[in-house]
């Protein structure tokens, strides 16, 4: 009878523990902790495969939300009830016809049900009325000071292509943000001009009075590239892999840099 009760009393103290650790791990998630944007990686617990990166932002400031769902552009109000609860409402969507529209029907169906959300690492996962999230999140980038891209990157991608190995001149910036002056090589012909920053948005960033020297390069496709991208610029963060991402308009990453070795 003894035995019995010690396992009765073994299993109840397990219990508790596990009641415990779990109460543990369930940290209340904020507005705060959720500002910016994020990239869309699983819906309905499946990898999201798309041409074009899927992502959401959360602008907690103005109570809204906006993104890209794989083919639109989406936007939409933002309310929170308490913490880990969210409401997203108003959802309207750019109306442009795309090839392929599954991943943007899975990427709007599953934010019309979101209810609450709850970190898993650093992943942001977002749940519906069911235990199984429906979207699973990661930052997209890293807000990070201005004066920490001050150096010299080279470019390792144009508008989400990697620049072909082995080039005989590869695109490279010099930021000297102290001096907001803009340097480098397009990739045929050198290039200076100005770094401007809206003090009112925290990562913005944007060239002006760009121009470059006039030699004639065998391949001028990836000097055209570089300069367009760089005058369509207006926001930068750092990737998860520690690279500079530079953005056009949308948060879409028109140059990504390497810090230069």
């Amino acid at each position: 009878m003894k035995t019995k009760w010690l396992s009765i009393a073994m299993a109840a103290a397990s219990l508790v523990l596990v009641s415990c650790h779990t109460a543990k791990e369930a940290v209340a998630v904020n507005e705060n902790d959720i500002a910016g944007e994020w990239n869309i990686v699983e819906i309905q617990g499946k990898p999201v495969q798309a041409e074009s990166q899927p992502f959401i932002g959360f602008d907690v400031k103005e109570s809204r939300i906006y993104g890209y769902s794989g083919c639109n552009r989406l936007m939409g109000a933002l309310n929170f009830s308490s913490p880990n609860k969210i409401v997203l409402g108003d959802m309207a969507s750019t109306m442009m016809a795309c090839p392929d529209l599954n991943t943007e029907r899975s990427v709007l169906d599953a934010l019309a049900s979101v209810r609450s959300m709850a970190f898993s690492g650093k992943d942001l996962l977002l749940y519906g009325a069911g235990k199984s999230p429906v979207m699973r999140l990661q930052k997209h980038f890293e807000v990070v000071p201005l004066s920490r891209l001050n150096g010299e990157w080279t470019v390792v991608a144009v508008n989400g292509t990697a620049l072909p190995a082995g080039m005989e001149n590869v695109p490279s910036l010099n930021l000297e943000i102290a001096a907001n002056r803009v340097s480098g090589n397009s990739g045929c012909n050198r290039l200076s001009g100005e770094i401007r920053h809206d003090t009112a948005v925290e990562n913005s960033i944007s060239f002006a009075n760009v121009a470059s020297t006039r030699m004639a390069c065998s391949d001028m496709d990836t000097e055209n590239k570089v300069l367009a991208a760089l005058n369509s610029v207006c926001a930068y963060g750092m990737l998860a892999n520690g690279h500079l991402a530079l953005m056009a308009e949308g948060s879409t990453v028109v140059l990504e840099l390497e810090r230069s070795k």
